[in-house]
C-alpha cells in the first residue's frame, strides 16, 4: 500500500575501474529500500551522472556535473581500486573532487577501497600512486573501509548502511492533513499579498503556494542564502516569474525559522 518517505539522493562515485561496484552498490541501496523504507518513512535513490547528467556547455565538464548532480545529493558512496581517475583542472579526478566537495558539506561520505588481486603488468602505476596519496590525505577525515569481493562489499553495504540511515533526519511524514495544516499555515502567515510586501519594502520576503507539497521563497533572499541552500531549498524558475526557493512544506517551519519575521513583515 502506498506510504509517504523522505528521497535521500545517494551519489554513486569512482573511476572506471570498478563498473561491477557502481552495479553493486545501486543494488544494495534498492534492497535497502525493500526492507526498511516503510517502516523509516526514508528511500536511497542511486545518483551517477551518466544517468542524472544532461548535455550543456559554459563550464568544465566536472563543474557541469557538479551543478546538475553532485550539489543535489545527500550521502556520497565511493568505490576505489587501482585508479583515481582524469583530471578536473581542479583535483586530480572527479571522484576526488565530488568527496572533498561532500566532505567540506559535512555530509555523510562512504569510501570502500577494494583489495582485490591484481595483474600487476595492467595497472597504471602512476594512477595506483595517485591513489594511495589521496587515501593517506583523507585518512584523518574519517574511517575508510576495505573489501576483498563483490560479495564482500555488498554485506558491509548491507550493515553499514543501515547504521548511517538512523543518524539521517527527516521531517514529518507527508499526509493529506499535514498538506492541509501547512496550506493553512502559509494562509495564516502571510496575511500580506506578495504586490504589497514589494511595494513596501525592496527586501521583502515572502513565500507562495507552488504545489500540493511545496512552496516558494520569493524576494530578497540573499541575507540567508547560505542557510536556504544548507536547508535544501533549490533555486528554480518560478511560474510567476524570475527565480525563487522551492522547498517541501514540510520544512515550512525550519524556513520560516531561517528567514524569521522578514518573510511576514519586512525590513
Amino acid at each position: 500500500m502506498p506510504f509517504s518517505a523522505t528521497v535521500f539522493n545517494v551519489l554513486i562515485a569512482s573511476p572506471s575501474d570498478v563498473p561491477e561496484e557502481r552495479q553493486t552498490i545501486a543494488q544494495s541501496l534498492q534492497e535497502w529500500n525493500t526492507l526498511h523504507s516503510q517502516e523509516q518513512g526514508k528511500i536511497l535513490l542511486p545518483v551517477m551522472w551518466e544517468t542524472h547528467s544532461h548535455p550543456a556547455m559554459g563550464d568544465r565538464p566536472q563543474g557541469l556535473i557538479n551543478e546538475q548532480v553532485v550539489r543535489n545529493c545527500d550521502i556520497l558512496i565511493g568505490a576505489f581500486w587501482t585508479r583515481i581517475g582524469s583530471p578536473t583542472g581542479i583535483e586530480e579526478s572527479g571522484t576526488v573532487e565530488e568527496v572533498k566537495w561532500f566532505l567540506s558539506q559535512k555530509k555523510p561520505v562512504m569510501l570502500y577501497f577494494s583489495k582485490a588481486p591484481v595483474d600487476l603488468d595492467a595497472v597504471d602505476l602512476g594512477q595506483y600512486q595517485k591513489l594511495k596519496d589521496f587515501k593517506a590525505s583523507i585518512r584523518d577525515k574519517g574511517i575508510q573501509e576495505e573489501y576483498h569481493s563483490i560479495a564482500g562489499l555488498r554485506e558491509k553495504l548491507s550493515r553499514q548502511l543501515t547504521i548511517v540511515m538512523r543518524e539521517m533526519s527527516v521531517g514529518p511524514v507527508i499526509d493529506k492533513r499535514t498538506v492541509a495544516a501547512a496550506k493553512a499555515s502559509l494562509d495564516d502567515l502571510f496575511a500580506t499579498p506578495p504586490e504589497q510586501a514589494t511595494e513596501t519594502a525592496d527586501d521583502a520576503i515572502w513565500f507562495e503556494d507552488y504545489t500540493d507539497k511545496s512552496f516558494l521563497v520569493r524576494g530578497n533572499t540573499l541575507p540567508f542564502k547560505k542557510a536556504i541552500e544548507d536547508a535544501g531549498g533549490k533555486y528554480i524558475p518560478a511560474k510567476t516569474g524570475g527565480k525563487a526557493w522551492m522547498f517541501s512544506k514540510r520544512k515550512l517551519e525550519m524556513v520560516s525559522e531561517i528567514v524569521g519575521a522578514e518573510a511576514r513583515y519586512g525590513k
